[in-house]
């Protein structure tokens, strides 16, 4: 029995190695065809353009690899009820469950692989391809730095920064307000400069103002009573009770795409003063992150009934009825998407309804190829 699911196995794996290459090949094609000319005009080299698509790799296989694993079962059960295997395997007393298990485990496998890359390198790497472009685009380091508005309600933090850049880190033309829940002002902050180092933050030339429960600012005296002013200056402070991480500012710099689940999650829960407009859309692509990785469960058990049907009744017909079914399956996903995005269902069903019905629709299909 093991050597004939390494058998089914192995005749899997091969034709979804080839068929991920050919996709990966096509896909930098195409993208190098939209993007020629602002590689021409900022008269990029080869190691440019070569370190531009290994960070766009991994985004990519998360979109491939579905369609990839899908075409591959098909060809692999097509050609073992083409040369009548399936049927040998039945007449030996293989049940067809047995039969359809290394398929299962390979989308099983497909699905760990995907949802590790579109957690935890997929975004990241997506959006340091996108500064990439963007500095050879305009010939200018400004990319790295966004200016970010930043508000935590938990800690009644407003922040205003200048620029920030997200390779080192550093803020510049820092405004911090603390606030207390009646939205008074507790203190003002401000810096020219910030640093993350050690996992704190450190203000360069700043000041501190602090309010009454009045909003008046504090006038501040030395010990002999002389006033000193209101406004507190330091040349280097480390701010310990600043808690916001740099992963904090980044999400307000990065699009949704550039996110991940968990980044999505957390923006979500700290910016509950948005409009519901807004959050709903926020919290429809934070459901499609997760829906992502199915994509490839879904591709399998389309994919094992069409493909074993196929070998008996034409090859073209079947993977044309497959595609269909699989492209459906994105349309519908589609569309439910933008109708939670527009407020018509929530944003849940929208994202796992259309994952729930194929789900359900390619596991009736595998049930009744008994």
């Amino acid at each position: 029995m093991k050597i004939l699911v390494r058998y089914l196995f192995m005749n899997l794996l091969m034709p979804l190695l080839y068929l991920l290459l050919a996709f990966s090949l096509l896909f930098i094609i195409g993208d190098l065809m939209d993007n020629a000319d602002e590689f021409f005009s900022s008269k990029a080299s080869l190691a440019m353009m070569a370190h531009y698509y290994s960070l766009q790799l991994p985004s990519m296989v998360i979109f491939i690899v579905p369609i990839c694993l899908l075409l591959a079962t098909l060809y692999s059960l097509s050609m073992l009820t083409r040369h009548s295997e399936i049927v040998a395997m039945r007449a030996s007393g293989v049940s067809i469950y047995r039969i359809v298990r290394p398929y299962m485990l390979m989308g099983f496998f497909c699905f760990l692989f995907t949802a590790v890359v579109n957690e935890y390198t997929g975004p990241k790497f997506a959006y340091r391809a996108h500064q990439l472009l963007e500095s050879q685009k305009y010939d200018s380091e400004d990319v790295y730095f966004e200016k970010i508005p930043y508000r935590n309600p938990s800690s009644g933090h407003t922040w205003y920064i200048e620029s920030f850049d997200t390779r080192t880190y550093t803020m510049e033309g820092i405004t911090l307000r603390q606030r207390r829940a009646d939205g008074s002002d507790i203190a003002k902050i401000t810096a020219k400069k910030g640093r993350w180092l050690d996992g704190r933050w450190w203000f360069e030339d700043g000041t501190i103002q602090r309010f009454d429960t009045s909003n008046n600012l504090i006038q501040r005296y030395d010990n002999e009573g002389n006033p000193l002013g209101p406004a507190e200056k330091f040349h280097t402070r480390e701010m310990r009770n600043v808690h916001e991480i740099p992963e904090d500012f980044m999400g307000e710099a990065k699009s949704a795409e550039h996110q991940s689940s968990l980044e999505l999650l957390k923006y979500i829960r700290t910016h509950g003063f948005l409009s519901p407009e807004t959050l709903t859309k926020y919290e429809t692509d934070f459901h499609h992150k997760l829906t992502m990785p199915f994509f490839c469960i879904i591709a399998v058990i389309i994919g094992i009934p069409v493909g074993a049907h196929t070998g008996r009744k034409g090859a073209f017909a079947g993977i044309m009825m497959a595609i269909a079914m699989f492209f459906g399956f994105y349309g519908s996903q589609f569309v439910l998407e933008y109708l939670a995005k527009q407020m018509v269902v929530l944003p849940w069903v929208g994202a796992w309804a259309p994952v729930i019905a194929f789900y359900i629709i390619g596991s009736f299909m595998i049930y009744r190829m008994r």
